[in-house]
């Protein structure tokens, strides 16, 4: 092999090198970001803390490499030692500027927040965030938005309200604040009929669908005239709000039969005080909050905030109960210097720092404060005189992975000894293309759930010996439900 054969394999050996050591330090950077607030040996034994020991081990290996080409460029001085050096050094600031340049061509506004991709660019701007919400709020309430601010649930459905835009279809509300059929709609307790309460979020609400085309609509329409189904759902509701409607709404009404419905997102909203920290839908509300305090459920926010008062704050950092907020952390608030760079925002906001876990937003607390919240409902239910159903709503990945729910619906439904309905079997009996629309059931989605709900209702109804079809008959007794 000839001399300038070798001197190229030389070179190679050595801007590999540069390279080497130009990335283990990005990396060991990027990790030490990440430790956060750990201990350094605690951090060593995560996956970052992994990370900068590997890094660490190429630097030292590339150092070594450098040092050697160097002394062999001092030994027999070479015209190439400096060239690589200038090219190696070229070649990253064209990458690091082209990178900046991508990530600053390609961000956009998007609401409260600036988004490279479908990722949330840090720091957020208070500033940005109250201005968005302000407009959005007085715009929304100018239009009549179908949801209003209450000082017990945070939000509700307003009164006698009518929403709609492109991408849903209309809907109305009752002068009681129920999902309706059209306007001029009230829901008085009707002598002689059996009523069925449904609380919940959208997902019971029935978004995206029409008021016919809701599974609690189509529950009454199986179950016969002499049952009303009213729908007390509620669109970004978590389980907490939705024990606080049937305590506000629906406890003094008494129905015979009380179902609540939730998916797995509801039980992340308890975590929240504000939900516009952790949900990139618009919900300029705050929300009351539960914490757990020897074993008995405290609600430490009774009376949350008013959109008005939330964006007046001169400071994100002025809102009370913000240490209950899963979804807050400080540095997403906190501008640096280095966040001048679109590149570092997207790199930190990709890989945050590590924030000690506080006992009130644990895995830990989100399962008990959930499962203490649907076990006071049902004892709630039961000591109305009502019986009480659960049913929780597959998504589409449930669907398709039918084996099992989410491990946290699973553990949060057997700590708090509740059985519940199960829709899985109807809805996979629909087309898949033909279960959901943009994010909720579809029209045969929500057939779907009737069918199923419809089965569990009917055993109840029976021990009240109510008719429970259209042609009056009344079906067979059977022993309370397991739910109670």
């Amino acid at each position: 092999m000839d001399s300038g054969a070798a001197l190229s394999k030389h070179d190679l050996f050595f801007l590999a090198s540069l390279f080497l050591l130009e990335s283990s330090i990005t990396v060991m950077a990027m990790a030490m970001y990440m430790q956060g607030e750990r201990p350094f040996v605690a951090f060593l034994s995560s996956r970052p803390g992994m990370a900068f020991l590997c890094a660490l081990a190429a630097f030292f290996i590339a150092g070594w490499g450098i040092v050697y080409r160097y002394l062999a460029h001092n030994r027999s001085p070479s015209r190439h030692f400096r060239f690589i050096v200038m090219m190696n050094l070229v070649t990253v600031l064209l990458i690091v500027i082209t990178s900046e340049l991508i990530v600053r061509v390609g961000s956009r506004s998007e609401g409260d927040r600036e988004m490279f991709g479908k990722v949330t660019l840090k720091p957020r701007n208070w500033e940005r965030t109250q201005l968005h919400y302000s407009q959005f709020f007085e715009k929304s309430r100018a239009d009549l938005s179908l949801l209003v601010y209450d000082d017990r649930l945070g939000w509700t459905v307003g009164r006698n309200r009518y929403h709609a835009d492109k991408m849903e279809k209309p809907f109305w509300s009752s002068s009681d604040g129920l999902r309706a059929p059209h306007e001029g709609v009230a829901f008085p307790k009707i002598e002689g009929k059996t009523e069925i309460a449904l609380v919940g979020d959208s997902f019971t609400f029935g978004d995206e669908v029409t008021y016919e085309e809701t599974w609690g609509y189509q529950l009454q329409q199986m179950l016969g005239e002499d049952i009303q189904v009213l729908n007390f759902g509620v669109p970004g509701y978590g389980i907490d709000q939705a024990y606080l409607r049937y305590e506000k709404d629906v406890r003094w009404r008494s129905p015979a039969v009380v179902i609540l419905g939730f998916i797995t997102d509801d039980l992340s909203r308890t975590m929240w005080v504000y939900p516009f920290l952790s949900s990139s839908w618009k919900i300029p509300f705050s929300a009351p909050r539960f914490v757990l305090r020897d074993e008995e459920l405290t609600n430490i926010n009774m009376h949350p905030l008013p959109p008005e008062a939330i964006f007046s704050k001169g400071s994100i950092s002025e809102l009370p109960f913000l240490e209950y907020d899963r979804g807050y952390r400080p540095s997403d608030w906190q501008k640096r210097w280095y966040h001048v760079s679109y590149l570092v925002r997207l790199v930190t906001s990709l890989f945050p720092n590590w924030l000690a876990t506080i006992p009130d937003t644990s895995d830990a607390t989100r399962l008990s404060v959930n499962a203490a919240i649907l076990k006071t409902l049902m004892q709630s239910a039961k000591q109305a005189g009502s019986i009480p159903h659960v049913i929780f709503f597959p998504g589409r990945r449930d669907l398709t992975e039918p084996t099992a729910y989410p491990s946290l619906v699973k553990h949060v439904l057997e700590q708090a000894g509740v059985a519940y309905i199960d829709p899985t079997p109807c809805l996979l009996e629909v087309n898949p293309a033909d279960r959901f629309l943009e994010g909720h059931y579809s029209p045969q989605g929500n057939a779907a759930v009737a069918k199923c709900v419809y089965k569990a209702v009917k055993e109840s109804l029976a021990q009240l010996s109510v008719p429970a079809n259209r042609g009056g008959a009344h079906v067979g007794f059977v022993r309370d439900h397991p739910s109670m």
